[in-house]
């Protein structure tokens, strides 16, 4: 554990008992975790042991059935497997910020355990104090509470990240995708990945609800359409197609090497050491191929046809020095949950380059927009904060980027 983090962790504290136990007041704490601290002094014991529980076999049954919960199943493996590898525990909740689906690693679901953080476990500021699911809930962002920001100590060992997932018709929000885990395994690019992923329910929460298409760019006239940075979608012909994680990987591999790739070679690419035949690797692209209307070649495999890739897409604009097209492309890294190493190594890639080529420009408006991109990114905020116009009304947006953990 650094000697960074021991410290930041010792100064929560002291600024909870600063505030909260003893009722004063300091400019050091977060304007909103402050506000929060306020209002659930009104509501909530400090002395607080557990959540307030309702029936969980009811919630996780209503929360299957409804408009959230069939939108939430393309994450759900994706949230169980991350939960359980790095022994963190994984959420949803509805719009009462009610837990509506768990998963976790082992230590992290006993600890969860001890203070009703399970199905049924009403976690709204209301009901717990301050804390990130509510806080998202409530300010429509992501946000993050770390360790002593909780108002309730009984979760001052942990550190959450949340984001609300935003009904695309009414634009409430319709519930909280939270990962949490103790406070000394924090690390800030955990919010992004909730963030991508909060974005990737949304995104089929509009396609439910409009049955919009994924939108070939007007310069392309793309017949298969990959949108891999951020949110995710494929679209052949104008229609939108629902594919799994894997066969998001699959497509995202196959669009880098217009080569083509041998059956070996791509089950290295997206399984690196995983004991995985090459059976199945060939049945799931068999499959794979009749959802994207035949547009995968074999001998080698390969994609045919028009194909409109955004992550090919953004890395051969800052190849140009387009920036302004690289930036207008990207909405976040490449397939975020994925553990595939290929799609590792270029999602690596692709966000140092736009970041650096950005940085380097200098440019304010393009800095602020890959701050709206990466809003948890401290030194793309600052350096857009500086070149900033004191007059752009703006400025209080980056500024509070600046001060978040």
């Amino acid at each position: 554990m650094n000697r960074e983090l021991r410290e930041r962790r010792g100064d929560a504290e002291a600024l909870w008992r600063c505030v909260v136990e003893a009722h004063g007041s300091t400019s050091e704490v977060r304007p909103e975790i402050f506000a929060s601290w306020q209002r659930s002094a009104q509501a909530v014991s400090v002395d607080l042991a557990l959540a307030p529980m309702v029936e969980p076999v009811a919630v996780a049954a209503q929360f299957a059935e409804s408009r959230l919960g069939r939108a939430s199943r393309v994450i759900l493996d994706d949230l169980r497997e991350l939960s359980v590898d790095g022994d963190l525990v994984a959420a949803l909740t509805d719009e009462t910020v009610t837990i509506t689906w768990l998963a976790g690693g082992r230590r992290m679901r006993r600890s969860a355990d001890t203070v009703n953080f399970a199905l049924g476990g009403c976690w709204s500021e209301a009901a717990v104090g301050t804390n990130a699911l509510a806080l998202a809930h409530q300010l429509r962002r992501p946000a993050t509470v770390f360790s002593a920001e909780h108002y309730a100590p009984m979760v001052h060992e942990w550190v959450c990240y949340s984001a609300p997932i935003i009904d695309p018709v009414e634009g409430h929000s319709l519930g909280v995708l939270d990962v949490s885990s103790l406070w000394s395994k924090f690390n800030p690019s955990l919010l992004t990945m909730v963030r991508a992923l909060a974005r990737n329910v949304e995104y089929e929460l509009a396609r439910d609800s409009t049955a919009a298409p994924v939108v070939a760019s007007p310069e392309s006239s793309g017949e298969l359409v990959l949108r891999l940075l951020g949110s995710t979608g494929v679209a052949v012909n104008g229609t939108a197609v629902r594919v799994s994680r894997r066969q998001l990987e699959l497509l995202a591999i196959l669009a880098m090497h217009d080569e083509g790739l041998s059956l070996d070679e791509l089950t290295a690419l997206v399984y690196g050491d995983k004991p995985i035949s090459v059976t199945t690797v060939k049945a799931e692209l068999s499959h794979l191929r009749q959802l994207v209307g035949g547009a995968i070649a074999s001998r080698p495999y390969r994609l045919i046809g028009r194909v409109d890739a955004d992550h090919v897409r953004v890395l051969r604009a800052l190849g140009r020095g387009d920036l302004n097209a690289a930036l207008d492309l990207y909405h976040g890294s490449l397939l975020v949950s994925s553990q595939s190493p290929e799609i590792t190594s270029w999602r690596y890639q692709i966000d140092v380059a736009i970041r650096n080529a950005i940085m380097r420009s200098k440019n304010p408006e393009l800095l602020y927009g890959l701050s709206e991109c990466c809003p948890d990114d401290d030194g793309v905020a600052e350096l857009a904060l500086s070149l900033m116009a004191s007059d752009d009304l703006r400025r209080g947006v980056v500024a509070g980027r600046c001060v978040r953990y």
